[in-house]
């Protein structure tokens, strides 16, 4: 008999592939079973995914706000979204300790701070630090502690405000 027909009667031939296969398979099944966890990731751990801040204020919520600056006393930059999720108009104020930039939002509008360039004069604090942002809205307000960047980030560059 000849070796080729030798080999794909008892399937010598694909005894290498079929094990490899196997131990392939079995990796996968282990490193994926040391990936899940008997506890599930708490919610606020999930959220800290974005590097800007989340807040709800009343009906109107706010997404991934972000200042964006070179440096303490420099401009800073907003970005991040704000929604309202009501049926009525809602006017946002945003505010620090010497800014403030107010928008107004039709029913279920969102604002995109990316889009639209709102820049504060100054920055509090330094890049890598937190500063309280206060927001208002129909007799709503709270303060958010929201992250100051520098440009590091490439997706950031765009937003330093010269």
């Amino acid at each position: 008999m000849r070796r080729s027909t030798l080999r794909r009667m008892t399937g010598l031939r694909t005894l290498p592939v079929r094990a490899g296969c196997a131990v392939l398979g079995l990796l996968g099944a282990v490193t994926l079973g040391g990936c899940s966890s008997a506890e599930e990731t708490p919610p606020q751990e999930k959220e800290a995914i974005n590097l800007g801040a989340n807040q709800s204020v009343g009906a109107v919520q706010m997404e991934n706000l972000l200042l964006i600056s070179e440096g303490k006393g420099k401009p800073a930059r907003i970005i991040g979204l704000v929604l309202n999720t009501s049926d009525e108009q809602a006017r946002v104020t945003l505010s620090d300790d010497d800014d403030s930039t107010t928008i107004v939002l039709k029913p279920e509008q969102q604002y995109s701070f990316h889009e639209k360039a709102t820049v504060f004069a100054t920055a509090d604090v330094p890049p890598g630090s937190r500063t309280k942002i206060d927001v208002d809205t129909a007799g709503q307000s709270a303060t958010v502690s929201v992250p100051v960047r520098n440009g590091q980030l490439d997706w950031l560059k765009p937003y330093v405000p010269k």
